[in-house]
């Protein structure tokens, strides 16, 4: 609820400011960087094998995150400076968040084969086949097997999961370097980079510091699920922050144009259609026109190729319980399991449950949306948690598409109204995103008590004490409001 009344709190500009000696800020940022890059360089020699047992790898992967901790520290502490000295800092962050992105690039995805299945879509989509019927392993497809890609993919036995958005990026990339994974993450390590130079815009846009990109460009889950890993969910993120670019622009056709970055990023993963949610206005008909234009036209081809069918692995994926299922996913099939309920409709229940608490949420961040007491960039990270909560997996991966919203909502924890709900939640979220990489440690499925206790626990509180925050901050507002009323009333 704090998240929800980010807009009630007076927005306060991060002006630039001239000081004496600032020079050694520019230096401990350039150490850390330099420091960042030995940790990589670390994380490159210890680099398994495929198949290989993974721990070591995590391990100096999780050290990583302290350069980061620091820098990050560094930037939200310190004020943005003017002139020159605010060019070098802010260099610096992109040199840095391209320089390790570039020397991970080469790595192979050692943690999740994901970025394999990619080239096979592309391979299988150009040869006049659709993913979302033709399984790999299937007879007609032996022509185009090979060690080097289907030798590396998992999930030989089901159709493709990938929407068609991601389908088209992947055939782009076959088209331009053909069985080349390499280039697939480069071009997402571009994708990733234009998302970096998106937020810096659009902090200027907001009169805040720049430099807060930071907590995106060099966050190390970010860095090696896109550049070692190449998961897709860095176009994502890409098209939703452009669609944001645009929808707070005031430019001829912004709004059409807008909708078709919403569209084409529900076309890579469905759940940023929720984004309209956040965007729309009263009558806004070339938006929605745009965006629901753009996902039909998507789907289009797969229709055709697939005689109708274009869900492929998707229905029976969402279906499935992991131990990385999302809150409100986990205590639903806990409360059905031990009331004896069977699987399916322990499944139909957890449904029921999804769709009631998604429409609510919804319905209140709309509302919110059309009363402004709610600005866009709050509104798409409290409806991205609620996909969240209610998923049936939460990988690693996708956590990171929160922190481009806690890049844009972070700051002063403590206010001169006292303790800011709104930017515990934007913490809590930035942690989640860290820390959702702790899971790599629990390959075979056990000990997960550990995991929640160490993140979904904390995650809960964080939430817990920013909602009861929010609530007292509500009530003393509503209190000196009532205070104030009846004084005027008296005199």
């Amino acid at each position: 609820m704090s998240l929800l009344q980010t807009t009630r709190q007076p927005h306060v500009p991060e002006t630039p400011h001239t000081a004496k000696h600032v020079w050694w800020r520019s230096l401990l940022l350039f150490l850390l960087l330099l420091l960042s890059v030995v940790l990589y360089s670390l994380l490159i020699k210890v680099t398994p094998p495929p198949r290989a047992p993974t721990a070591l790898f995590t391990e100096v992967w999780i050290i990583n995150i302290l350069p980061y901790l620091a820098a990050c520290v560094l930037v939200l502490a310190t004020k943005p400076q003017v002139g020159r000295w605010y060019w070098l800092e802010l260099g610096l962050i992109f040199a840095g968040a391209f320089i390790f992105r570039l020397i991970l690039l080469p790595l192979p995805p050692v943690l999740s084969p994901d970025s394999w299945r990619y080239l096979w879509d592309a391979r299988v989509f150009l040869h006049g086949y659709s993913p979302y019927v033709t399984v790999p392993n299937s007879a007609i497809l032996q022509p185009l097997r090979d060690a080097q890609i289907y030798g590396h993919m998992a999930y030989q036995e089901v159709p493709t999961l990938y929407p068609p958005g991601a389908q088209y990026i992947y055939t782009l990339s076959y088209l331009l370097a053909p069985s080349n994974l390499t280039f697939l993450k480069a071009l997402f390590l571009v994708f990733d980079m234009v998302s970096c130079a998106v937020l810096a815009l659009l902090l200027v846009r907001k009169q805040l510091d720049s430099r807060r990109v930071i907590l995106y460009a060099w966050c190390p889950p970010v860095i090696v699920e896109f550049a070692v890993q190449g998961h897709v969910d860095a176009a994502m993120i890409m098209f939703m922050l452009l669609a944001l670019l645009c929808a707070t622009s005031s430019w001829r056709g912004s709004r059409i144009v807008t909708g078709f970055l919403i569209g084409f990023a529900a076309l890579i993963k469905i759940y940023p259609i929720l984004m309209l949610i956040a965007v729309v206005r009263r009558r806004d008909w070339a938006l929605l026109t745009s965006c629901f234009a753009t996902i039909m036209l998507g789907y289009l081809p797969f229709l055709i190729l697939g005689h109708g069918q274009i869900f492929g692995f998707f229905s029976t994926y969402a279906s499935q319980q992991g131990g990385s299922a999302g809150i409100i996913s986990l205590q639903t099939y806990k409360i059905s399991a031990s009331l004896g309920y069977s699987l399916a409709d322990t499944v139909r229940q957890q449904y029921i449950v999804d769709l009631i608490f998604v429409s609510a949420m919804c319905l209140t961040v709309l509302v919110m949306r059309l009363l402004k007491n709610i600005s866009i960039e709050a509104a798409t990270i409290v409806l991205i948690g609620t996909v969240l909560s209610i998923s049936s997996h939460i990988l690693p991966w996708y956590t990171s598409v929160l922190l481009p919203w806690v890049v844009l909502l972070i700051g002063p924890l403590w206010t001169h109204h006292g303790p800011s709900g709104r930017v515990l939640a934007t913490g809590t979220a930035w942690y989640f995103a860290n820390t959702a990489l702790f899971q790599y440690f629990y390959p075979d499925g056990r000990n997960w008590g550990w995991y929640y206790l160490f993140v979904y626990d904390v995650v809960i509180i964080g939430l817990a004490v920013a909602l009861l925050i929010g609530i007292w901050q509500g009530l003393m507002q509503l209190y000196r409001r009532t205070n104030v009323t009846t004084k005027v009333d008296s005199l």
